[in-house]
């Protein structure tokens, strides 16, 4: 890998910077060119070809440019419809997006990497459908025009103490990469002379106006020696030669100077006026480096809990000294710093804030690649890619997503001859959406496949030894479903490269839940299935209602609470061991907090009444037993792994404004293994369950009619006594 000499490390960062911002656009319109072919998107990937072209030929990166050139051959062909888009032709350039890739990694990584070019160049010919090109012009010479201009520069560089040269050279090769040759001698004698006039002019050359021929005048302190090394050191420069150049002669042809100083720009005309040096436009935008944004957000966290801090004392004070000016005044300037960090917090997050497309636009290409491989034609659907989440949890979402749609693919839908025989259409749809749900963003997976069907699904594990046969006959349908989620699982019978292997969604569970998300599927057989994940729109404040359990102080976050009530008593009963109680129409099980979380064994007064806040994660619900319930309150999220390493049930640590510690409940990990499914959203697959539970019911209540059978009987009998006694 070889670079201009004066390329700095600023001016590599931003190269690579703009690089990747084309790749990704080269990315996701090459892949809609296969689907939808329109001028605007030809244009586009046109435009962002040559700008690769352009930049990296500005730092001396002969490769990339090379190819960028190549891909911008065949794509100025499309344009003009002398090609038409097909499959052959949207795989070679994907393959020179590959090359790309590839070597800007290089740049990045510092290490040289192997490319067959030849290949690649072959490849994109014969997309073209062209020959080698000839190369009968290479040792002619181009004519140039001196003017007054000119002139002037030639005695500015005499008076210099420098000898003035004629410089004629050709490029060798094809004809297609002449205008990246000469574009890398005209900057190389820039740099190494006093450059006066050209043919082609740079104009010329950056809008390919240009044949393989090179003349220009120069005025140098150098030899002729070291003046043709500089023109033979660029890559495909033959035939140099340099001559100093005759002043006199010039003049005598200045009269005709101005018909042919306009022949460039008439080229230039001709060629469509395209330059590279467009004007831009004022920057609306600045980098800012993401360790500096985190280290602002934790300053802003800080100022959060101060805020929280001042608000306490401001009420405490208010309450205290209800006439006091000062007190008066320290409210009001209280209030105005609480809007002021209410406002800085939430610009700050905005600027956090990303498109979730940044993650979706990879996907398109992995998904048209494997359903080639896997010969599944596919219309990937993707919607919402405006949605906006925090940085940091955009860098949790790609690996689960990535499952989702290859599962979707490799198992969800059917091959294109069973859909033909089923009645659907070859091709498959798959899609991929993403929306603001509250304080959640939902993104969903959906495929109009086979579905997932429970007997196939107990079947297998029952198989594979994951679960037993007595497990597999009380297994609900909608539980069976859920056992896609276990590490190992697969239906697949023979491991592939993209399944099989009982990885996958297991990672996808347990990724999200890291997140403090949750994931749940839902499936019908021989229709589809929808997978869903809820993800937090940032990790890094949560809303939260917080309760003491056991002297300890916790923060259960908002999104998971359903709500909070108080319990007597005699509204708790008790089935098969377990405490239960009706809200509506669901049975809930109650579960004490603290034992949930390992911080005591749970025993509590049976007399007292409860209070308990009821949580669903997807259709799982369950109540909390806790001691007091407090005002809700925006927390700022602090990790505990560093420290103490994982814990069940804690997913993070606050601090609040009065300095004490509050631990952040997980509340899918809690659920998971206790909550009950909601008995409105699946009556039909907790059948077996109700039977057993309502049985239970039946049976308490008619050893209550026999006590209260006894009781009117014993009643009756002392009425008796009472009356005989008379």
């Amino acid at each position: 890998m070889q670079l201009a000499d004066d390329i700095t490390s600023e001016d590599l960062k931003v190269f690579l910077e703009e690089a990747e911002e084309q790749l990704q656009l080269l990315d996701d319109e090459v892949i809609r060119l296969e689907k939808e072919t329109t001028e605007d998107g030809l244009a586009g990937i046109f435009r962002a070809a040559h700008t690769l072209k352009g930049s990296s030929a500005m730092l001396g990166y002969t490769a990339m440019t090379e190819v960028a050139h190549a891909m911008e051959s065949l794509l100025d062909k499309l344009r003009n419809h002398e090609v038409s888009v097909t499959s052959e032709v949207v795989d070679a350039l994907l393959h020179s997006l590959d090359v790309l890739r590839v070597l800007t990694d290089e740049l990045i990584d510092e290490q040289g990497v192997e490319v067959d070019f030849a290949s690649l160049v072959a490849e994109l010919e014969a997309c073209m459908g062209i020959e080698a090109s000839d190369s009968s012009d290479a040792g002619s010479s181009a004519s140039i025009a001196i003017t007054d201009e000119n002139l002037a520069s030639i005695s500015q560089a005499l008076d210099a103490g420098e000898t003035v040269y004629q410089l004629n050279a050709s490029v060798t090769g094809d004809e297609m990469f002449a205008s990246i040759r000469l574009f890398q001698l005209t900057t190389e004698l820039s740099d190494g002379a006093r450059l006066i006039v050209a043919n082609p002019t740079l104009d010329d050359i950056q809008a390919e106006a240009n044949g393989k021929s090179f003349t220009a005048i120069v005025g140098s302190d150098k030899s002729i020696d070291d003046l043709t090394q500089i023109a033979i050191g660029v890559q495909d420069i033959g035939e140099v030669s340099v001559v100093p150049f005759d002043a006199d002669s010039a003049k005598a042809t200045q009269a005709a100077a101005p018909a042919a100083a306009a022949a460039p720009a008439q080229a230039a005309s001709a060629a469509g006026g395209a330059s590279d040096s467009p004007k831009k436009a004022v920057a609306q935008t600045i980098r800012i480096d993401v360790d500096r944004l985190d280290n602002l957000m934790n300053l802003i966290g800080e100022l959060v809990i101060d805020r929280t801090r001042l608000q306490q004392i401001g009420r405490s004070l208010a309450a205290k000294y209800k006439a006091d000016d000062l007190i008066e005044s320290l409210g009001k300037t209280s209030s105005h710093v609480v809007k002021v960090v209410n406002d800085l917090q939430e610009d700050f997050m905005k600027v956090r804030m990303l498109p979730v497309g940044t993650v979706f636009s990879s996907f398109p290409r992995m998904m048209r690649d494997l359903s080639k491989s896997l010969d599944k034609p596919i219309d990937l659907q993707i919607e919402g890619g405006d949605t906006e989440i925090d940085r940091t949890v955009i860098e949790k979402i790609s690996d689960p997503l990535v499952h989702m749609l290859r599962n979707a693919l490799d198992h969800g839908l059917e091959s294109k001859e069973d859909r033909v025989a089923a009645g659907k259409p070859a091709e498959g749809i798959i899609k991929l959406s993403a929306f603001h749900e509250q304080n959640h963003i939902v993104l969903t997976v959906q495929d109009d496949g086979a579905g997932i069907h429970p007997e196939k699904i107990k079947a297998s594990f029952v198989k594979k030894g994951l679960i037993t046969e007595e497990t597999a006959s009380r297994l609900t349908d909608s539980e069976a479903v859920d056992l896609i989620w276990m590490a190992g699982a697969s239906t697949k019978e023979q491991a592939t490269e993209v399944s099989g292997r009982g990885v996958g969604m297991d990672i996808v569970k347990s990724n999200i839940e890291a997140i403090n998300g949750f994931v749940e599927v839902e499936s019908t057989p021989g229709e589809g299935s929808i997978f869903t994940a809820r993800l937090p729109l940032t990790l890094a404040t949560v809303q939260s209602i917080l309760v003491e359990t056991d002297g300890t102080l916790c923060a259960v976050p908002l999104a998971y609470v359903l709500e909070a009530v108080k319990l007597s008593p005699s509204e708790i009963s008790t089935i098969s061991g377990r405490e239960v109680f009706r809200l509506r129409e669901d049975v809930i099980p109650l579960i004490s907090l603290s034992e949930a979380t390992g911080l005591t064994d749970g025993k509590r007064n049976m007399e007292d009444e409860l209070h308990v806040v009821v949580a669903r994660v997807g259709d799982r619900l369950a109540g909390f037993a806790v001691d007091e319930l407090n005002e809700p309150q925006e927390i700022v999220v602090k990790s505990l792994g560093e420290y103490v390493g994982g814990a069940r049930g804690v997913s993070g640590a606050s601090i609040l404004g009065d300095g004490r510690v509050v631990l952040i409940m997980d509340i899918p990990t809690l659920l998971s293994g206790v909550g009950m499914r909601s008995r409105k959203s699946s009556i039909a697959d907790e059948k077996p369950m109700l039977e057993s539970e309502l049985s239970e019911i039946a049976e308490l209540e008619r050893e209550i009619k026999e006590i209260q059978e006894l009781r009117e009987q014993k009643a009756a009998r002392t009425s008796e006594q009472a009356e005989d006694a008379a």
